[in-house]
């Protein structure tokens, strides 16, 4: 999907905007975005995807270029300033954070293209991509096409993207095509968006903004150059985004922060309104504000040790670095965090006129995810059991 239509912003507002070069001013320009994404959070929601002016401001800020390599011409901007990325906006609308972490991936996928497949898919950075590889479709050589079909779930963005991903398993001649380790091969390949079927699915009670709608195709031809293995085996000598197949998506773990810091400012505005000489209510506001703290700790605790190894170069992070145990712990702590405030609120959280009831709900979105299941926390203990080994 391409338009040209232009943000709603004043001029000033826009010459305010770095030149996205690198990941400082490509946060800087998220940060002056975010009052414009709490003025979009209402028609994100209601319409069920990212609205346009949104769009393309998050084009012209430089968020969809943040993961790519520097041999491909990009920023390769940080995880820990993605991460930040994200918690700006997850602190105003968690839809639009969910947004802006997967499209950020973009540059991910992108950059593990050949050079051809690169200069015909991206001829500049700042094309949306998005993408999901469960169920996985089926991939069928033919010659230099592979032959796709599926149906993919939770398309995440598919509505603000021009390019969609999809995850295969590949077949060759009815048989299917093995690794050396014995694994299925399993692609990410770039589908022809215009044969690409849109399911209008996604009707739920939270991050309802995310616009994450399944999709499927039925026997189109992709080029074969145009994928790329998507659990690629860990490459130290690799560009710091492109050493380990599982970085994209640590910036996730920036939506619960934001979505605890919400629910802090909205209950310091209701102890405000009820009066701030109830010692009761001075406690419960100061043990959510220092929950939140730390589960921003936790987070950039965690990306940090990430990125202090990946930007070193010939060095791949260790299994306990990479453990993902970050996210469902600060998942956890916004739980109690919005709980606290939740009293705070009274009976007013009822009205969905109180912005307080959509915090709630994309909360329960947040945690029903994957990369926020507790069950993460299994391989954390596994890892520290090997290595302590």
């Amino acid at each position: 999907m391409t338009s040209t239509t232009m943000p709603t912003m004043s001029d000033a507002a826009w010459d305010a905007l770095r030149e996205p070069t690198d990941g400082a001013a490509i946060l800087a320009n998220v940060r002056a975005l975010v009052p414009m994404a709490a003025a979009e959070a209402a028609q994100t929601n209601a319409q069920g995807f990212m609205t346009e002016p949104m769009r393309e401001a998050l084009r012209r800020a430089g968020t969809y270029r943040v993961g790519f390599s520097a041999s491909r011409g990009g920023p390769q901007v940080s995880l820990t300033q993605q991460t930040q990325m994200v918690e700006a906006f997850a602190r105003v609308d968690a839809s639009l954070a969910w947004n802006l972490c997967i499209l950020q991936a973009t540059g991910f996928y992108a950059s593990r293209l050949g050079d051809l497949a690169f200069a015909e898919l991206y001829p500049d950075l700042d094309i949306p991509t998005c993408g999901s590889f469960h169920p996985r479709g089926r991939a069928d050589i033919d010659g230099d096409e592979l032959v796709v079909s599926g149906t993919w779930m939770t398309g995440s963005g598919i509505m603000a993207s021009e390019r969609i991903v999809a995850g295969v398993e590949v077949f060759d001649g009815g048989e299917q095509v093995m690794k050396a380790d014995g694994s299925p091969l399993v692609l990410g390949v770039w589908l022809p968006t215009d044969e690409v079927e849109i399911l209008d699915d996604w009707h739920v009670i939270g991050l309802r903004g995310s616009g994450s709608r399944s999709y499927r195709v039925d026997g189109v031809r992709v080029p074969r150059h145009h994928s790329f293995d998507r659990y690629f085996t860990p490459q130290a000598d690799a560009e710091p985004l492109n050493k380990v197949v599982d970085l994209p998506f640590y910036s996730m773990a920036g939506i619960p922060v934001g979505i605890a810091q919400h629910a802090v400012d909205l209950a310091t505005a209701a102890v405000r309104r009820k009066g701030a000489d109830d010692t009761r209510r001075l406690g419960l506001l100061g043990e959510a504000e220092s929950l939140t703290r730390a589960a921003r700790a936790v987070v950039y605790a965690g990306v940090g040790a990430i990125d202090d190894v990946i930007f070193r170069d010939g060095e791949l992070p260790s299994g306990s670095t990479m453990a993902r145990g970050d996210s469902p712990a600060a998942t956890q702590l916004a739980r109690r965090v919005v709980d606290i405030c939740a009293e705070l609120q009274g009976s007013a959280l009822i009205y969905e006129r109180n912005p307080f009831e959509q915090l709630v709900r994309d909360l329960a979105g947040v945690t029903a995810h994957a990369s926020t299941s507790r069950s993460l926390w299994v391989s954390v203990g596994r890892t520290i059991l090997e290595e302590s080994a």
